[in-house]
């Protein structure tokens, strides 16, 4: 039996991950535009999206990653899977956008996350966040009680970086002071985080609650609820780090919470 990696740090996604899309925004805003809906519709077709938004950003290749997609089409491919007419989708799109660059669209609380990062820091892990946003993941997180427990977050639109360009996941490592292949990221699109994190060299886990959008080789949980116990049993934590003497932040690392 191979002995089991080791693990110093966990990094999240925000949105799809720590916070979700406001489902029920949505289909109360479908509603309006003559389209009702259930909001658990729209989330079991939400995988319709991040497979248009995959095609959108190319190919996922050995070499390095895929440029960012479209992020109307991931919107756009979650709307044709419920069956929206075509003539509507752009301007449900339109107003699902206007709702994101407003108040946010990603917004609510994923089940099971705030949990998960409770879990992970007793067992002495370190947690941050890596998101491609506009400035504002941490104001999000903060008001979706998502902040507490997390070291840092490293926001796109801050670094003037985006996923899956490798080097905003080794802004992360550089400010934990962990190894890449003793750092797990836990995200929900295959072309952004799971393409990035492994062209950095880390460990991935890939969100697929219903089992049908990741790679049959590719790690995957269905939800937040599952990630304390995947990383209990497949990784090996140090036992300082399992009596929660966290070692001390690298260089530049910042709090943004207790």
């Amino acid at each position: 039996m191979s002995p089991r990696p080791g693990l110093d740090a966990v990094i999240c996604d925000a949105g799809g991950t720590l916070i979700r899309l406001d489902f029920e925004w949505m289909a109360a805003d479908l509603l309006l535009l003559g389209f009702p809906i259930e909001a658990a519709m729209l989330r079991r077709a939400e995988v319709h999206g991040r497979r248009a938004y995959d095609v959108s950003a190319g190919p996922m290749s050995p070499s390095g990653p895929s440029p960012r997609g479209d992020v109307r089409a991931y919107l756009d491919g979650m709307l044709a899977a419920v069956g929206a007419p075509v003539a509507l989708r752009p301007q449900a799109v339109d107003r699902f956008l206007a709702r994101e660059h407003a108040s946010g669209l990603w917004c609510r609380p994923m089940e099971g996350a705030r949990a998960a990062i409770d879990a992970l820091r007793s067992m002495g892990l370190r947690v941050a966040v890596v998101s491609n946003s506009d400035g504002r993941a941490e104001r999000h997180l903060e008001n979706a009680d998502m902040l507490r427990g997390i070291e840092f977050v490293v926001d796109s639109h801050l670094v003037g970086i985006e996923k899956p360009d490798p080097a905003i996941f080794s802004i992360a490592l550089g400010r934990l002071g962990t190894l890449p292949e003793r750092t797990l990221f836990v995200g929900d699109i295959r072309s952004v985080d799971e393409a990035g994190a492994r062209a950095a060299g880390m460990q991935f886990v890939l969100l697929d609650p219903f089992g049908d959008y990741g790679a049959p080789d590719s790690p995957r949980i269905a939800g937040m609820h599952e990630l304390a116990a995947w990383v209990g049993t497949g990784f090996e934590i140090a036992p300082a780090l399992r009596a929660g003497r966290t070692p001390g932040a690298g260089p530049g690392a910042t709090r943004s919470s207790p």
